[in-house]
């Protein structure tokens, strides 16, 4: 931005009477609150005053308010142009000329909470090219090594470091590569930089995250996420409705599709196996719990009280060798029966997940469990596709079992969610999660 750029600015939304004389003896704070705010915006691209002043006085001795930042630095919006004020909030220089930035990052920033680095590091990100980790430099080194050491690949580098660090991940990267005539050897090479972008991505701190990275957003997302899920049933949704996962098309363009086509969930003579088989063994369940007077009865149609039904199904997981006492207690299930019950006490999956996409065939779910492999699994639905069944907008953090049935994944009919809202920071490490597991592993429609 050129001077004259940025005197218009200033004169629109800062008073000509703003400008007035530092107050006797504060002349001091100029210079460290110069830092402070340098730093603050190329860390969170937006921040209020009152927040900013918040920060530099648990961080400092020398107190300031949201008024004394304003006063004492305005003058300095002109002299080195980093920083601009705008309402009630210090912004980077770069959202200087296009303010939309600020309504975007103030709704991008809703809710989250904020990285406050101790003052010692907090004050290395008044260099703009500062980073905590080293995820940046080993792209720039690979390109390097790949392209050549030359200003044509320093630019094409920065490009994307800037591009991935505002866009959606991966979209765009092929371009900036084509433009600097910049090519891959091969397939290897080219799978290579993905894994590495895909890292550098999760790990850079982003604007829209208050400066968390989107790795570190997630986890802290997880750790608050209520402990017991959400188990809602699913509404009747109109063809012209928006689609409830999200996709801003309507519902007849979109989800409704793979409902119809019936291949995202079980076929009819496999779903009424499928409830028989597990009504037998959760009226078991409940027998030997005494979980509520009743008796469950194994035929399909059926209704049944759903929340009866879980709290009989939790007692089921809490101990899956109960599936061993059914089968030796009975000699009425059919050979195909107990090979279905022998492989759920065998082969199920319990634990969280993030439903990630609707594909025509099944639900694609990332296990997200701590301590477990992250796997990409493929997911029938049993009388309606997931799509229909979750009606929420993707993603969604969400709990369940998932069981082999035949040649295809199932669940055991109950999938609660979390009420937790994604950010796009880590939206994008999911599809950064999404690529990288399903070019090496495939997405597992069989357990």
């Amino acid at each position: 931005m050129n001077e004259k750029q940025a005197k218009k600015i200033f004169d629109k939304y800062n008073p000509a009477d703003g400008v007035v004389r530092c107050p006797n003896g504060r002349a001091k704070m100029r210079k460290p609150l110069d830092s402070y705010v340098k730093a603050a915006v190329n860390l969170y691209g937006i921040i209020r005053r009152d927040e900013f002043a918040e920060i530099f006085n648990s961080q400092n001795e020398e107190q300031t308010t949201a008024d004394e930042v304003y006063t004492i630095l305005l003058p300095n919006v002109l002299k080195n142009g980093w920083y601009g004020f705008y309402k009630d909030y210090v912004v980077h220089y770069a959202i200087l000329d296009d303010f939309g930035w600020v309504e975007h990052l103030e709704k991008s920033q809703f809710g989250k909470p904020r990285y406050v680095p101790p003052k010692e590091q907090f004050s290395l990100y008044e260099w703009e090219g500062y980073s905590d980790n080293d995820c940046w430099y080993q792209v720039s080194k690979f390109m390097y090594n790949a392209f050549g050491r030359s200003a044509q690949t320093s630019r094409a580098f920065l490009e994307i470091r800037d591009h991935l660090s505002n866009n959606d991940f991966i979209k765009g990267f092929g371009e900036i590569l084509d433009r600097h005539n910049l090519l891959f050897k091969d397939e290897k090479q080219l799978q290579q930089f993905l894994t590495l972008i895909t890292h550098a991505k999760n790990n850079a701190r982003i604007w829209e995250n208050k400066g968390h990275t989107p790795e570190e957003l997630f986890l802290l997302q997880k750790r608050q996420a209520p402990k017991e899920p959400v188990v809602r049933l699913p509404k009747k949704v109109g063809h012209n409705q928006p689609c409830p996962c999200g996709s801003g098309k309507k519902y007849k363009n979109c989800c409704e599709l793979t409902a119809n086509s019936g291949a995202a969930q079980l076929a009819v003579g496999d779903r009424k196996l499928f409830y028989e088989t597990w009504y037998k063994l959760l009226d078991f369940v409940n027998q030997k719990y005494r979980v509520f007077n009743m008796r469950i009865k194994p035929v399909y149609p059926a209704y049944h009280d759903e929340t009866q039904l879980h709290k009989i199904r939790e007692k089921l997981w809490a101990d899956p060798k109960t599936i061993s006492e059914f089968l030796s207690s009975t000699d009425s299930l059919s050979a195909e029966e107990v090979h279905i019950l022998q492989s759920w006490e065998e082969l199920h999956v319990k634990g969280r997940f993030v439903l990630l996409k609707y594909e025509p065939e099944y639900a694609v779910l990332l296990r997200i469990d701590k301590g477990k492999d992250s796997v990409l699994y493929g997911v029938k639905g049993i009388t309606n596709p997931i799509s229909e069944s979750m009606q929420h907008p993707l993603p969604v953090l969400l709990e369940t079992v998932l069981l082999p049935f035949g040649d295809s994944i199932v669940y055991d009919s109950f999938m609660g969610s979390f009420p937790v809202q994604f950010g796009s920071g880590t939206r994008e490490m999911f599809d950064g999660e999404y690529v990288k597991l399903k070019d090496e592993r495939g997405i597992v429609t069989r357990l």
